[in-house]
């Protein structure tokens, strides 16, 4: 299994495989190779005649290997994408997996799935055997910057680190709303080649919509800069301050259990699946658990309780009470 950046980098190359699968939730970077597979392998005059997206569903297994050993017109390689390639059952992956074995050199044959996990292993096998299997994962908190910074140098652009990370703190980790939205500033710059701060703001604005969980992410991340970004969004908002603290309690006695968990040797896998974390949350969820001690944690609750009596019964501004609150969670620095 090759990484999505080695991947990137050998088809920007032109190091073409005669066979790929790509598995994952994260649709926009899958569709960011295939993109670049079409550009690398298709020749625009003679697409109609080696150019193939067909959906394993409607098309059935017989039907991607009779494409796959159609002779490209023409041209030196033909081009088939094969999507929904979770769908198939037994039979289907029996027939496919006989030409997988012995691919044709003039075709590249692109297997798709947007399921997190791809568990044939048939299927993976012969691809690694004769070409390259990538797992597309959501992108975390610390690609995301690094992530718009090479999507602008791969159209001849340049972006300043502050627009960079304004745009994610203002629109997420939702790559297809990163990648409308930095289309929408290219056209903006005309013919200058650096996007600035001010070029993002004023394209951009602020409309990111915040949950509660982003709340908790973050603060769980000890990253002090985008909890108070999400706190006093939501707290304008009208969201309630006693409920925003219960979210972010929730997420810690989550991480206590699963750093207890790993302490008496349970895997990853494990304590994800026994806590019921969501497969595009896992990432997230791990970095929290690096950002903490077991020690550390243990401390967390006291924190919060002290928090909670204070929303409860003092008199302070409930945003100054979650104010201090932030500050000593993503503060704390306890060996253990």
């Amino acid at each position: 299994m090759i990484k999505y950046q080695q991947l990137i980098g050998d088809l920007k190359q032109g190091r073409i495989l005669p066979l790929y699968l790509f598995f994952g939730e994260e649709e926009f970077l899958i569709q960011e190779a295939l993109d670049l597979i079409v550009k690398k392998v298709v020749d625009p005059g003679t697409r109609d005649f080696n150019f193939n997206i067909v959906y394993c569903r409607d098309t059935g297994a017989s039907g991607i290997v009779n494409l796959a050993q159609t002779l490209p017109l023409m041209s030196e390689r033909r081009l088939v994408i094969a999507k929904e390639i979770d769908v198939f059952k037994a039979a289907d992956l029996e027939e496919l997996s006989l030409y997988l074995k012995e691919p044709s050199p003039s075709t590249c044959l692109v297997m798709v799935s947007n399921q997190g996990k791809f568990e044939k292993k048939a299927v993976l096998s012969a691809v690694e055997a004769h070409g390259a299997v990538t797992r597309f994962y959501p992108l975390l908190d610390r690609e995301m910057v690094p992530w718009i910074g090479d999507w602008a140098k791969t159209r001849g652009l340049s972006i300043q680190r502050d627009a960079a990370h304004y745009l994610w703190q203002t629109l997420g980790n939702d790559l297809q709303k990163i990648g409308n939205e930095l289309q929408k500033v290219e056209i903006f710059i005309k013919d200058r080649k650096n996007i600035a701060f001010d070029d993002v703001k004023a394209v951009v604005g602020d409309f990111r919509e915040y949950t509660s969980f982003d709340l908790a992410a973050a603060v769980a991340q000890k990253n002090r800069e985008k909890a108070f970004l999400v706190l006093h969004r939501l707290l304008q908002e009208g969201e309630q301050p006693l409920g925003l603290l219960g979210s972010v309690a929730w997420n810690f006695r989550r991480l206590l259990q699963a750093k207890v968990m790993e302490q008496a040797g349970a895997g990853h896998d494990e304590i994800m699946k026994k806590l019921r974390v969501i497969f595009h949350q896992s990432g997230q969820f791990k970095e929290q658990m690096k950002a903490f001690s077991l020690e550390e944690l243990r401390t967390v609750f006291p924190v919060m309780l002290s928090a909670d009596r204070a929303l409860k019964s003092s008199g302070l501004g409930s945003r100054l009470i979650m104010d201090r609150m932030i500050l000593e969670l993503c503060g704390l620095s306890v060996n253990g």
